[in-house]
């Protein structure tokens, strides 16, 4: 009876993981998916991803289109995630503001929204002036930022290729990563090292260094990062930043874990 009992649990918590690979899969594409889309990339039979879909739809977590019967993410979902970021702005802030303080460049914290980089806070030195491009509610392909290289780096290789087949790997500069064995090649040396550089790769003359926020699952949460001009982001300052950008947004993580 006991070992009955237990195999239901663990039958029950492996739906719930499935569940929330799914979800989490559908918050990433800008695009309504069809259930095979779906199986392919979060690995998950067809049928089971069928039922985890009826069973999300059902609860409002997912919208299904009647005409196209593919997937997209529900109305309950979308306002568990506009309330999640209302919240996380304001705990962010003081890391934001400290990181600022250290660099004397600008500080933003990002998260991977669709098949690109959404900023979400951002936090500026009062005393320089810079053209930004990473404002808050703007959105950077994943591949040529720093933030972006730090949220896929951290990511499941399939979604990694899900977001790249829709995005593609456009150039916008001379530096920009545009084959697909260089990017998981950047990437596995991303996840290495614990942080990201991007060497103008979405902005000539504009330079990014990011590291990864973690959420209390231990999964990728966000990216913070520190941008500014490549004449004052240059390598001897990089290697000076790196640990500060490592602790601080290590502090934010451990902040997440209260949240």
């Amino acid at each position: 009876m006991e070992a009955g009992v237990v195999g239901e649990v663990r039958g029950g918590v492996q739906s719930v993981e499935r569940a929330f690979d799914i979800l989490e899969f559908l918050s990433r594409s800008n695009e309504e998916l069809g259930v095979s889309e779906i199986g392919a990339a979060t690995g998950l039979a067809a049928g089971t991803v069928h039922r985890l879909l009826g069973t999300l739809a059902v609860r409002g977590y997912v919208h299904k289109n009647a005409r196209t019967r593919r997937y997209g993410v529900g109305l309950r979902s979308l306002t568990m995630a506009i309330t999640a970021r209302e919240r996380i702005g304001p705990l962010a802030v003081p890391f934001l503001e400290e990181l600022m303080r250290v660099s004397q460049e600008t500080a933003n914290l990002a998260i991977l929204e669709g098949n690109s980089t959404m900023y979400i806070e951002q936090v500026s030195p009062p005393s320089r002036m810079l053209r930004i491009f990473t404002e808050p509610g703007n959105r950077v392909p994943a591949h040529s930022s720093g933030t972006g290289k730090v949220l896929l780096a951290y990511q499941p290789p399939r979604l990694v290729e899900f977001i790249v087949g829709r995005a593609g790997l456009t150039r916008y500069t001379s530096s920009t990563i545009t084959d697909l064995a260089q990017l998981r090649s950047e990437l596995r040396r991303v996840r290495h090292q614990g942080y990201a550089m991007d060497f103008g790769e979405q902005e000539d003359g504009v330079r990014c260094l990011a590291a990864p926020v973690f959420g209390p699952d231990g999964e990728i949460f966000a990216a913070m990062s520190i941008s500014g001009p490549a004449g004052r982001l240059e390598s001897r300052r990089v290697e000076e930043l790196v640990p500060h950008l490592k602790r601080i947004s290590g502090g934010l993580t451990e902040a997440l874990e209260s949240f």
